[in-house]
């Protein structure tokens, strides 16, 4: 008997071997197998189990044997071989290694953990009445999704517990909660200690590997009865997993697509619980517009537990137009009104467009910007105390000195447009300088855990009146002297080709908003000042504005009503690429055959373009099912590569360049 085995590498291939008469009957999909792969062994997982006759072995010039068996019970109670060929199909990343995204953690050898603690004498988790219905639903046990509208940010630590208490009512019911960044963990998992005690892991990517095998072990037991958990957590093993809640579902953060295998968490939950009979909830202040019109279509039952803003107007809502203040990095009425703030003790929030010292500079004479000459987006100024201002491409790395003059005009005045997280932490300073100014962006979150923890909780106990940060600061602040809050440069946002630069947008607006509470001020800097989404600001009304962008996706053809292909090509060579791209609109022909409104766009080429000897174009496919779309992908991944053409092909993009 042979045995058909993935192994978690980028090859689109599997592999038979033998197995040894010992094993063949305990043998089984899904059952992890140690076996030699080249010169190595490797860890892999079995897909199926045949006879000799019925492999194609041409391929094979001799077979070895199986050395190892891991498992004597497949590892998952759902399917992992079928949700894994799901991913693959759906995301376009090989099987083995989104079997590599349950398996890859799993210790070689899984000792039994200890026993689970006795229950506590814990109270039981609070009624909240304004998800009394939900908890109703929960505590059936009936499988469902749940798409909840939550709010205030301090609240989950009350609404989390009372959901997981009703809905894991039996002894071995388990629970998975997703958050989109680590700093959660912390306090939810003092919250839920207090109701489950002794029974709450955490999963998150700066565990110790001792740490990380204790809890992939613990779920897999039962040990935990609630698991906390960032993105990866979501392929974790669980002997009765009846509820899997995600937090904020409309983030960004849950979409990997940094390195294979590529997915959506939320996609991947709601198929596990499914799958698994179980409930899933997806909650957010400002859900994404894909779940908004789940819920809409019935697939989803919505709750709304966001409760009215505070007795009065509520926080007063500012658009700049910054064509009024030229050369400004904050426009003179945000700038007398922070300076206020600050003197009355009340503390400011300050996002801007992107980390570093500037988002773009531009010649002041023609209007010429800079653009990385490798791979042709516009480059960010950075100010380093080594090398000083230099030009920094945020795609390739690539920095060169800041021009001395324009190589377009030979103008030698040039002027910031938008400003960066270090540039506007100077300006802040230069504004208050008796003030204490924190920072918060991507850099800060790549430093040690502590250096977070502290800029956050420097601000939230008051020791920092303003803190500078980009959106990522908007996940999580609890500043109860929190006045003023502006958006430095709207228009990073609603200037990119991405379809959900509007909702993005007012997402952040949205939450910026409600972080204000009952009084406040919120500053808006643009200089698109007649775009529609500012005209929404004044009432604030996310579910009106979900319903017109939905409404908007629908006459266009976007998610949740497609899915979406994005096939770039780029090289050196114009004729090659052309031909490249032939090649994938003739594999793609079927679409749109049948009638279903499915067809390719593009292609949309970078501006500035002809001026450069690098090209790259890219295509969006906008298939009508899931089925076409996979096909799509399908079909695109396979294509002939054509020499000295660069192939990028991307099923759900969260980018657009």
């Amino acid at each position: 008997m042979l045995a058909e085995i993935s192994f978690p590498i980028p090859l689109k291939r599997t592999f038979y071997y033998l197995l040894p008469e010992e094993l063949e009957l305990s043998a089984a999909p899904g059952l992890r197998v140690r076996a030699s792969l080249g010169k190595r062994e490797a860890v892999g997982v079995i897909l199926r189990v045949l006879p000799e006759k019925d492999a194609d072995l041409t391929k094979f010039k001799e077979l070895k044997k199986v050395l190892h068996l891991l498992d004597e019970n497949p590892l998952f109670p759902e399917n992992a071989l079928s949700i894994s060929a799901w991913m693959s199909a759906r995301w376009g990343s090989p099987l083995g290694l989104c079997l590599g995204a349950f398996f890859s953690h799993a210790p070689r050898d899984i000792a039994a953990p200890p026993p689970a603690p006795e229950p506590g004498l814990a109270s039981p988790p609070p009624e909240i009445p304004e998800i009394a219905g939900l908890l109703r639903l929960l505590s059936s046990g009936a499988p469902a999704a749940y798409l909840l509208r939550l709010a205030a940010i301090e609240r989950r630590e009350l609404i989390y517990p009372a959901i997981f208490g009703a809905a894991l009512n039996a002894e071995d019911a388990q629970g998975l909660l997703l958050v989109p960044d680590l700093s959660f963990i912390p306090p939810l998992a003092a919250a839920f200690e207090a109701f489950f005690p002794g029974r709450v892991g955490s999963w998150h990517a700066r565990l110790t590997p001792k740490k990380r095998a204790e809890a992939w072990a613990g779920a897999l037991a039962g040990k935990f009865k609630v698991m906390i958990a960032t993105r990866t957590g979501v392929f974790l093993p669980f002997r009765n997993l009846r509820l899997g809640l995600m937090d904020g579902e409309h983030e960004d953060v849950y979409r990997q697509e940094e390195a294979e295998p590529f997915y959506h968490a939320r996609e991947v939950l709601l198929k596990r619980m499914k799958a698994l009979g179980g409930a899933a909830v997806l909650a957010s202040p400002c859900p994404s517009i894909e779940s908004w019109g789940a819920a809409a279509s019935g697939e989803f039952k919505r709750f709304d537990a966001v409760p009215p803003a505070a007795a009065g107007p509520g926080p007063g809502v500012r658009v700049l137009n910054m064509a009024d203040y030229p050369g400004d990095i904050l426009a003179r009425p945000l700038a007398d009104s922070l300076r206020a703030a600050v003197a009355a003790g009340r503390q400011a929030l300050i996002i801007a467009g992107r980390k570093g010292y500037a988002s773009r500079l531009f010649c002041a004479n023609c209007g010429w910007m800079p653009r990385c000459p490798a791979c042709g987006p516009g480059l960010t100024l950075l100010k380093t105390a080594e090398t000083g201002a230099v030009l920094l491409c945020r795609r390739c790395g690539k920095k060169t000195p800041r021009p001395e003059t324009c190589p377009k005009c030979g103008g030698k005045v040039f002027r910031d447009c938008g400003a960066g997280t270090q540039k506007t932490q100077e300006a802040v300073a230069r504004l208050l300088p008796g003030a204490k100014i924190a920072r918060f962006d991507g850099d800060v979150l790549r430093g040690s855990l502590k250096a977070m923890r502290s800029s956050l909780e420097s601000f939230s106990k008051g020791e920092a009146d303003v803190l500078v940060g980009t959106r990522i600061a908007l996940r999580e602040l609890g500043a109860p002297r929190l006045s003023l809050v502006s958006f430095l440069d709207a228009d990073s946002d609603l200037s990119t080709a991405d379809f959900r630069a509007s909702e993005k947008a007012f997402q952040s607006f949205y939450g910026a908003w409600r972080l204000l509470g009952g009084k406040g001020e919120l500053f808006i800097q643009t200089r698109e000042a007649d775009h529609y989404v500012f005209s929404r600001l004044q009432e604030m009304d996310y579910p009106s504005f979900a319903d017109g962008e939905l409404a908007s996706r629908r006459d266009f053809l976007y998610p949740p009503f497609c899915h979406i292909v994005k096939a770039r090509f780029a090289s050196f060579n114009r004729a090659a690429m052309a031909a490249a791209a032939s090649d994938f609109l003739k594999a793609l022909s079927f679409l749109g055959k049948s009638g279903d409104n499915s067809e390719v766009l593009g292609p949309v080429a970078p501006a500035g373009q002809e001026k450069r000897k690098f090209y790259s174009e890219y295509y969006l496919v906008k298939a009508a099912s899931e089925k076409a779309a996979m096909l799509a992908l399908e079909k695109a991944g396979s294509l002939p590569q054509r020499p000295g053409v660069k192939y990028f092909i991307e099923a759900d993009p969260y980018g657009f360049h």
